[in-house]
């Protein structure tokens, strides 16, 4: 398809060619309004069987059941001349493999920050009531945005874990970042841990991960890094590449404890407070620790304890609404206004969806704001200073003062330390 070609009926100029994959071709496009999206074009007439129309009919449903930063927004699918076209929003940026083949392996606090937004990403598709599973992370299919954000694109391997009763399974992936259950047609939330895990080690390493050294079917993680990064991310590494879907870590969270409680033991201790370890402790010395590394784990935990609450808040006014039609009824009956129910219910629904709009964008504001009050009325009072006297050391009297130098000037310091050792002097002279 050239460039300036029209699609949707006139709502879509294609300005080029994104990608090519083996479920369809990816064009940048833009709107009438000149936002850029991206077109994903299936031909169904051409497919070589069932299973592809079936993946892209897939990709779009699922799509356009997500509402998260780091997935890209679902804006509408249609079928045209005998193709199916899916539209999204176009992630601005550059995908890890196109970073990876410019600058190389990545350093292990940019490799981090992948890990810790893709926790995000999988902590929502797999926590849905139907898990999502990718089936298909790898460096191409992850893009860093400008603000340095990592974004999980093409959908179009994505799985639904529906049960299913008969059938046949479909071996969807890429080879060296499939976990050994994929070739089996089976795809759980562990799937894409393992997938991550690879992707992560292709990061680090810049190579394939079918390429690193292996110990039978398990990536030799320590062999492949060679001592670069801490011992932290090697333990976690080795958690997500386990080829034993059972044995391997079941969420990227669980992975990736180690790093943040290593984070939290690196981190200075407040004042007043032993440390946690001897000041000269001996580390490896290929370890290599961020300085942010404890901020950016109480935020992935702050982050992750907000979505939980927010999650609970939104279903618990779901099924108080849902009460509602029982409660509602009898105490309007009572009250001889019956009629009123459908109006108080259905003005109840609209508020209950705006307040849960958008992932409970409401909802997350007022805990903020409650949770900043809080620790505003728990903080101490300020105490009043008690008030200051002078005095003056040639009164004779024996008085125990203590003065901080900061608070003399300097002809004030020099004549009270040189009062201070004549004193002094004429203490020791009066000892027998």
């Amino acid at each position: 398809m050239e460039s300036g070609s029209v699609l949707g009926g006139g709502r879509y100029v294609v300005r080029g060619k994104l990608g090519e994959g083996a479920q369809g071709v990816t064009y940048d496009a833009a709107t009438a309004d000149g936002r850029p999206v991206a077109i994903k074009r299936f031909d169904v007439r051409g497919a070589r069987g069932w299973k592809d129309v079936e993946l892209a009919e897939r990709e779009a449903r699922v799509l356009s059941t997500l509402d998260h930063p780091l997935v890209p927004r679902y804006v509408e699918h249609f079928e045209e001349d005998g193709a199916l076209y899916l539209v999204m929003e176009k992630v601005e940026g550059e995908t890890l493999e196109a970073i990876r083949q410019r600058s190389g392996p990545l350093p292990e606090d940019e490799v981090r920050r992948f890990l810790a937004d893709a926790d995000r990403a999988l902590t929502y598709l797999h926590g849905r009531a139907s898990p999502i599973v990718h089936r298909d992370i790898k460096p191409r299919n992850v893009v860093r945005r400008p603000n340095g954000s990592y974004v999980l694109v093409d959908f179009g391997a994505v799985s639904e874990l529906l049960l299913r009763r008969g059938g046949s399974s479909t071996v969807v992936g890429t080879l060296g970042f499939m976990a050994p259950e994929q070739l089996q047609g089976r795809a759980l939330p562990a799937t894409d841990i393992y997938a991550v895990g690879a992707t992560a080690l292709a990061a680090l390493t810049g190579a394939e991960p079918e390429t690193l050294p292996h110990r039978g079917l398990r990536v030799d993680v320590h062999a492949a890094l060679g001592g670069r990064v801490s011992p932290a991310l090697l333990t976690s590494l080795e958690q997500m590449v386990e080829p034993d879907p059972d044995r391997r870590a079941s969420s990227l969270a669980g992975a990736l404890d180690g790093i943040r409680r290593q984070g939290a033991e690196l981190a200075p201790p407040r004042h007043g407070q032993p440390a946690s370890h001897p000041p000269h402790a001996s580390y490896p010395p290929h370890a290599s620790y961020p300085p942010g590394a404890q901020a950016q784990g109480a935020a992935l935990q702050g982050d992750a304890r907000e979505d939980e609450l927010v999650k609970s808040l939104r279903r618990l006014l779901w099924v108080l609404w849902g009460l509602g039609w029982v409660l509602v009824p009898i105490v309007l009956a009572q009250l001889h206004v019956a009629r009123a129910v459908p109006a108080v219910m259905f003005g109840a629904l609209a508020a209950l969806l705006v307040v849960t709009w958008h992932k409970g964008a409401l909802l997350r504001l007022a805990l903020r704001r409650w949770t900043r009050r809080s620790a505003e009325s728990a903080r101490p009072a300020p105490t009043a200073e008690a008030p200051r006297r002078r005095v003056d050391a040639d009164s004779g009297q024996p008085v125990q003062v203590r003065i901080h130098t900061s608070e003399l000037q300097p002809e004030e310091l020099v004549g009270q330390t040189e009062r201070t050792s004549s004193h002094a002097r004429a203490r020791r002279a009066r000892v027998p």
